[in-house]
């Protein structure tokens, strides 16, 4: 029995040399190199949010500006348009002086019209009754003819500037009195 199961000899194992195994990675490089990865990818997340961040604030930024721009020039036009609306008033409210400044002035150079017809007519009704009196009268009927018509006339002169007072000035009548 002995025979046919054989143990090997201690001497032929020291003689057999097995090579070594092959050096294992020690389990502690796996988790450093996760490790390293995770913080190479949150560094390019962070870059990437930092920028994505940036460019919202630009954004805002932009839009701020603009909204200010805007509304300076909404004020820039509302004042604009006030200025405009002061000058056109002030446009209509000259118009409706010089309007009513003309008015004026033509009515004062219709009475002066008026007033050198009357005199015209007066001075010629004067001539015609001096004419008058001296072809039908002669020595002191003449003078007192004459005196007469001066007269008459003198009287009709201060009804009628009597009249033009009254009408000037509400207190010309009263002061005259």
């Amino acid at each position: 029995m002995s025979d046919d199961f054989q143990f090997p000899k201690p001497g032929l194992e020291a003689e057999q040399i097995l090579p070594p195994p092959p050096k294992q990675r020690s389990p502690l490089i796996l988790p450093w190199m996760v490790a390293g990865l995770a913080v190479v990818s949150l560094a390019v997340v962070a870059l990437y949010a930092k920028k994505l961040v940036d460019d919202q604030a630009a954004r805002a930024y932009q839009a701020m500006r603009m909204a200010d721009e805007y509304g300076s020039r909404a004020n820039k036009l509302e004042s604009d348009q006030k200025d405009a609306r002061r000058q056109a008033i002030g446009a209509s409210e000259k118009t409706d002086e010089l309007r009513a400044t003309n008015t004026g002035l033509a009515q004062q150079v219709a009475d002066k019209d008026s007033a050198l017809t009357h005199l015209r007519d007066r001075h010629r009704q004067l001539v015609a009754d001096l004419r008058a009196a001296t072809k039908t009268s002669k020595g002191k009927a003449l003078l007192k003819r004459i005196d007469r018509i001066l007269a008459r006339d003198a009287a009709v002169e201060r009804s009628e500037a009597a009249r033009t007072l009254t009408s000037q000035s509400p207190d010309a009548g009263t002061r005259r009195q």
